[in-house]
């Protein structure tokens, strides 16, 4: 009788173990094999790919606790598989309200910046497509300029989904009065997305106009501060590029004249301020501006000063040597310049060229003498987009578009009042 009941004891107690412990352990090694494989990473980076509209892949992720991940070599992909951008470690929570993702550091070139402004508009816009909101927080953004990198300091980026609408807020950190706001606002008109930027400190210029879709070779170096509030309506956009309207002023320093003459493909050299005293665009065109546009010590080509001479109808003063710019002219050496200042005005009537406070009409000095002189005549769209068409040395473009380049200077001025003749 001792037997039976200790061989049934025995029993007992092995059922209760293997109940109690072995199958328990068992399931946790399941589950945590589970939690670290593919079938449970798969539809987490399917949920984030949707929730940020672009593709996310990452090595390895580590679960530091409850609704804490730790991610390692993140990889964020366009719809092309071009990558976007490249993180080697961040952490996501999970929270009710939205997801938390904080990146030690976010390195960005142009074409991360176009793809996150157009991720941006889609978040802000297909709310059933991206239903939730979140915080990223960016402890140093990085911009990837060509010349090397430029540190920008801490960014925070608030995605804030409402009854009212959404939101998107940027702001440095630690907070200062500059911040980036969009705002998904419905009207009669339909959806649209309102944007106002602060920018007392200064951002990259080039990050700036690849954020906004405009592409001006202002140089690596150049920095941009200023104010600008725009809307872009649903739909209203060509590819990734929105066709913005609003207004702006601001200054541009650093700008590098080689980039400026190079989008005409001539030669300059130096460093110059671009003010912008007023600006004003609608669906993507000019419709009034002015810029001041300065200069200490630099170099002229001279294929640039007869293109200037030819197309804006300026005129070569007393520093030149010439009245007129011929073939022998054109073979010499660029002109240095100690001062130059102009200020362009552009309105639905054409384009002006003006003096800018270096006396009389002097757009550039060299010696105390005039190298260049304005003419002060106002100029057609057609005319002025020939500044940016390439030409044969002596000659001037017979028609428009002669040029990719020119094509597009013409799509972002003003439609004229009245047709203008494409030839002199």
């Amino acid at each position: 009788m001792f037997v039976e009941r200790s061989a049934a004891r025995i029993r007992l107690v092995r059922t209760l173990f293997v109940l109690g412990c072995l199958l328990p352990t068992l399931g946790l090694a399941g589950w945590a094999v589970y939690r670290h494989s593919s079938a449970a990473l798969d539809p987490l980076l399917a949920a984030w790919s949707r929730s940020v509209g672009l593709a996310v892949t990452v090595e390895r992720v580590e679960r530091l606790r409850p609704a804490v991940m730790r991610l390692h070599d993140l990889v964020l992909e366009d719809a092309s598989r071009r990558r976007v951008a490249a993180v080697a470690v961040a952490e996501v929570e999970e929270r009710a309200e939205g997801t938390v993702l904080r990146l030690p550091r976010l390195s960005l070139d142009r074409f991360a910046v176009v793809r996150f402004a157009a991720a941006s508009r889609r978040w802000l816009m297909e709310p059933v497509r991206y239903p939730r909101g979140g915080v990223v927080r960016v402890d140093e953004l990085v911009w990837q300029a060509a010349d090397g990198e430029r540190p920008l300091g801490g960014f925070r980026i608030e995605l804030v989904v409402v009854e009212a609408g959404r939101a998107i807020r940027i702001r440095r950190e630690p907070a200062d009065d500059d911040e980036l706001r969009l705002r998904a606002i419905r009207s009669s008109d339909g959806l649209q997305v309102e944007a106002e930027l602060i920018c007392e400190r200064g951002l990259p210029a080039e990050l700036v106009a690849a954020a906004t879709g405009w592409m001006p070779r202002f140089g690596s170096a150049a920095t941009m501060r200023g104010r600008l509030r725009a809307t872009v309506a649903e739909g209203d956009a060509v590819g990734d590029s929105p066709h913005w309207s609003g207004s702006g002023d601001g200054v541009v320093t650093g700008v590098d004249l080689a980039g400026l003459a190079g989008v005409a493909g001539q030669v300059a050299r130096g460093d110059g301020v671009l003010r912008i005293e007023s600006l004003s665009v609608i669906d993507g065109r000019i419709t009034g501006a002015r810029f001041l546009l300065s200069a200490e010590e630099g170099t002229l080509g001279r294929g640039l000063l007869e293109r200037m001479v030819t197309v804006l109808g300026c005129r070569l003063g007393p520093a030149s040597g010439l009245q007129s710019a011929g073939a022998d002219w054109l073979a010499g050496p660029a002109f240095p310049f100690d001062e130059a200042a102009m200020a362009v005005g552009i309105d639905r009537s054409g384009v002006v060229v003006e003096a800018a406070g270096l006396g009389g009409a002097t757009l550039v000095a060299l010696g105390g003498q005039s190298l260049l002189d304005a003419a002060g005549e106002r100029i057609p769209f057609e005319r002025f987009a020939w500044l940016f068409a390439p030409t044969a040395t002596g000659m001037v473009p017979a028609t428009i578009p002669a040029s990719p380049r020119a094509l597009e200077v013409l799509s972002r001025l003003p439609i004229a009042t009245e047709a203008a003749g494409g030839r002199f």
